[in-house]
């Protein structure tokens, strides 16, 4: 990705004005100036952690900047007099406990945030965040499914498709080289739509789709 005079200014200026977390400004000072290897290790972990989180949220806020978008029959981009519906739809999935991330993804994520209607009701959305990665061959551009869902009286009918397949198109447009998801391995009928699509198991994960719940990390590869 090669930057220009102006569009560098314009990333200074989106890192200058993202706050660290606690643990990027914990710094390394010892009591009574005795040294604690494991402490000194956990302390550079988080360190290391939190500047790279800074680092991936700077590089999402500019790539969002530039993103494209496309004209997509019956989606359109989430707005605030949509969210009551979304939240109930969320509700009937997901645990309550997640609608606040929805509630900043509608602002921060909007042009990322897909909602698909039938009949002039939302049938279900799909909402995604931003995940660059700097390695020695340069940015790689990825993206992860944040919340997906299908209102329960409109499920069978290819809408959850058909989401899927507009928001991913749009993805490839704006040079996304994977798409990766979260699932709950019980939820089966959610896995082979995944699968359908061409995403792949990449291994199976604790504590993330809940507290004592597995589930799988999957993959979707575009380039």
């Amino acid at each position: 990705m090669t930057l220009d005079l102006q569009q560098r200014k314009e990333f200074l200026l989106i890192a200058a004005t993202k706050k660290p977390t606690e643990n990027y400004n914990s710094g390394f000072q010892l009591k009574g100036g005795s040294i604690n290897p494991t402490r000194i290790y956990k302390r550079l972990v988080a360190y290391l952690m939190s500047f790279k989180k800074l680092l991936q949220d700077t590089l999402g806020a500019y790539l969002l900047k530039e993103w494209k978008s496309t004209e997509k029959e019956n989606i359109a981009l989430v707005d605030e007099t949509m969210l009551p519906e979304i939240f109930r739809i969320h509700a009937e999935n997901f645990d309550r406990e997640t609608q606040n991330k929805l509630q900043k993804s509608s602002k921060k994520l909007r042009k990322i945030f897909y909602v698909i209607k039938s009949r002039d009701k939302i049938a279900g959305y799909c909402t995604y965040y931003l995940k660059p990665e700097l390695s020695f061959k340069g940015l790689k551009k990825k993206s992860v499914i944040q919340s997906f869902a299908i209102d329960n009286n409109f499920r069978g009918m290819g809408h959850g498709r058909k989401l899927l397949e507009e928001s991913i198109k749009e993805m490839k447009l704006n040079r996304i080289t994977s798409v990766l998801l979260y699932v709950n391995v019980i939820n089966t009928p959610a896995i082979k739509l995944y699968e359908k699509m061409n995403f792949q198991i990449i291994k199976e994960i604790e504590e993330v789709c809940g507290k004592q719940e597995k589930c799988y990390l999957m993959e979707l590869k575009l380039a």
